[in-house]
This record gives C-alpha cells, structure tokens and sequence, in this order.
C-alpha cells in the first residue's frame, strides 16, 4: 500500500482552499484615541443642542409632577412639536394616586392597565421609532392631535420591561432626523426611563410625609407643595389660583366637650364631606386639627366665591351621625384670596406663596370677627407682589 500521508507536508499548500485569516493586531492607547479624533458624525446642531437643555431640565426635575410637566409642556416647545402624548403602563392605579391633577392633561396623559396597547406600538426590542402618516400606529396616538404629519414614538423602559410609550407629533416642516439624530432619541429615551423610575420612587417614600393620617388628605407640608406648584402651573397657564382656608367654629368648645376621639371624628367627616364636593382638579390640604385649605386652580374670585359659600352651606347642613345615637353639626369660617396672573406679575413665587396663606388669613379672621359660618374675602395689592 501507498501511504498519501506525507507529515511533512502541509494540507492545502499545493491546493486551493479557505485562508484562515488571523485576529486583527491589537490597538495601542494612543492608536485608539488616534482613530476617536479622525471619526466624524453630521448632526443636527439645533436637535443636539436641545437635547442636551432638555436632559439637564428632566434630570433637574424634582418630582414626578415636575417630569410629567416637563414632558407634555417643555419637551414640546423645546423641540416644536406640534403635540406630545404619554402612555404610561399603571395596572395597579399606583401612577394614578401619586399624579395630582393629571386631568388638566386630558388625552395627552394615559394612565393604562393593560400593557398590550402600548406592547403593539414595538418590535420585540423597543427602540425609538419615526412612523408615518400612513402606518397603522398612527391610528392609534395623537388622537386629539391636529396637523401631525408624523410622530416620533420613545419606548419608556425599567429594568428591560417596556412600561410606556412617549408620542411627538411631527408636521411637515418639523426637524430632519437621520441616524445620528436616532441616536440622541435613544438617549433621551433612556434618560426619561430612568428619571421616571427615580421620580416614582421618591414620589412613594415622599408620600409618606406629606399625608394626613386621620383625614388622609395632604397635611401642611404637602399644601406648601401644592400651593408651589399651582402658584407655577397658573403663571404658564395665565389662569386665576385662588385659595380658600377653612376652620371649624368653636372646635375647642367641642374638644372640650366630647373628647379628642369625637373630635377627631368630626374632622374627619367635615374633610370627607369638603372632599366630596370639590373638583378632580382642586386640593385639599389638612393645616391644623381644625384648619383645612383648598387650592382651586383655574378660578377667578366669583367663581371660587360661589365654590366658597357652597361648602359652608354643605357643612351647616351636615348631621354627622357619631355611631352612638348623636347627632353633631359644625359650621365654618372661609377666607379667601385669588391671584390674578395677569393683573399681578410675580416673580418671586416663594414670596407670592406665603403672601397668598397671609392674605387668605386675613380674611379667615375678617369671617370669625363676624361670628363665623360665613365667607370673609380679602385681597392681594400690587404692592405685595
């Protein structure tokens, strides 16, 4: 027998076959920083710059109303947008306890309990996306939107999981977007994720400290929250704020006289029943044992006065039933003050803040020098603000 096998001779060198090519030589340090000066990307100078302003204002924000703000009121004039819209993944209503207010945002502000909407707007691996008119998505966002031509679509993610879904509608004119644009939406995309978990979280502990636990209505530290951000929301808006503070007539006498624990259950009643009768979209805040105050966004003084006199008239009427065969009735005192943006510019909002409780006081004690059950109005001058 012939034996072919020759050890001394290589397979494949007399014939042709796959070269096998060897790792690339490795980079020395001052190679690489060479090779990270020579790349060039082309990028929007306006989109990167204002990317840039809105990181730093969504990590600036204090809280997850500051970001909800930030999200549907900057972010859109930011970039000129012609509409924003946020989807926001809540099946247990957590979102929907911890967002003030979030009527006054309408369609733009979707609180959903199924996942399986917004799971549809994605691939597998959501990732930022431009979508036409004509694709199907847009059936879906940006309903009450008017000329979006086209919308940019930003997965909100938390620890991999998709958990909403930011819609900026584009019109025709709006900003060119390629792919080093794509990149700095992915970076925003990123950063809110991340400021929505952070700003969810703190919102939860703060909650803890900012909560009445007899009426469980926000307590004094919680109103002076309140109070800022109306104050701030009413200067954007150009609308009226108006804030009434409230206190049970004679509560001592009726402390004295029953005890803490029926003390205590009137404040509860009367805050239950003030509660009741205001909008979604008022506050109401717990101040003292027997001192309540109420926050009326959007409300000039003859409305708020008729608000006003509607609770007092609510109260007197109130038999509160203590569970042992008596029958209890309160009244009220009400001092009111509203804050007229237009007719009185502020800037120092810190200042106008405690202007306003001084100014409400004032007509609180005006209403008690009168014998109470009535509504004493009192005023800002242009001086104080």
């Amino acid at each position: 027998m012939v034996d072919d096998h020759d050890p001394g001779h290589t397979q494949g060198e007399d014939t042709p076959g796959e070269e096998i090519q060897g790792a690339p030589p490795v980079e020395t340090g001052a190679e690489v920083q060479a090779r990270r000066r020579a790349e060039h990307i082309t990028i929007n100078r306006f989109l990167y710059r204002r990317t840039q302003q809105m990181v730093h204002i969504l990590v600036q924000g204090r809280d997850l109303q500051a970001l909800i703000e930030n999200l549907l009121d900057r972010l859109p004039r930011q970039f000129s947008l012609s509409a924003t819209e946020l989807w926001l993944y809540d099946p247990e209503g957590t979102l929907d306890g911890l967002i003030s207010g979030r009527q006054r945002y309408g369609q733009s502000l979707q609180l959903l309990d199924a996942i399986f909407s917004i799971q549809e707007l994605y691939d597998t691996e959501p990732a930022p996306e431009i979508i036409g008119a004509t694709d199907a998505r847009m059936f879906d966002i940006l309903k009450e939107a008017r000329g979006v031509d086209s919308a940019i679509i930003l997965p909100i993610t938390d620890a991999g999981r998709l958990v909403g879904s930011l819609h900026l509608g584009l019109t025709e004119d709006s900003m060119t977007i390629g792919p080093a644009e794509e990149e700095l939406l992915s970076h925003i995309a990123v950063v809110i994720s991340s400021c929505l978990r952070s700003a969810v979280q703190q919102e939860q502990m703060g909650q803890l400290t900012i909560i009445d636990p007899l009426t469980l209505i926000s307590n004094a530290r919680g109103f002076e929250r309140d109070l800022a951000r109306e104050i701030a929301q009413s200067q954007r808006a150009a609308k009226p704020l108006t804030l009434l503070l409230m206190e049970i007539d004679d509560f001592h006498e009726l402390y004295t006289h029953y005890g803490e624990r029926r003390g205590n259950f009137v404040v509860r009643k009367v805050a239950q029943r003030l509660t009741s009768d205001l909008r979604q979209t008022d506050y109401m805040a717990r101040l003292a044992q027997p001192k309540f105050a109420v926050l009326l966004p959007a409300t000039g003084e003859v409305l708020a006065a008729e608000v006003a006199e509607r609770a007092r008239l609510d109260v007197e009427d109130f038999p509160i039933d203590d569970g042992r065969g008596a029958i209890l009735q309160v009244c009220l005192s009400i001092g009111m003050v509203t804050w007229e943006p237009g007719q009185y510019p502020a800037v120092d909002m810190a200042r106008l803040a405690r202007q306003m409780e001084t100014v409400a006081n004032t007509g609180l004690e005006n209403a008690k020098s009168r014998g109470g059950n009535c509504v004493g109005h009192a005023r800002l001058s242009t001086m104080m603000v």
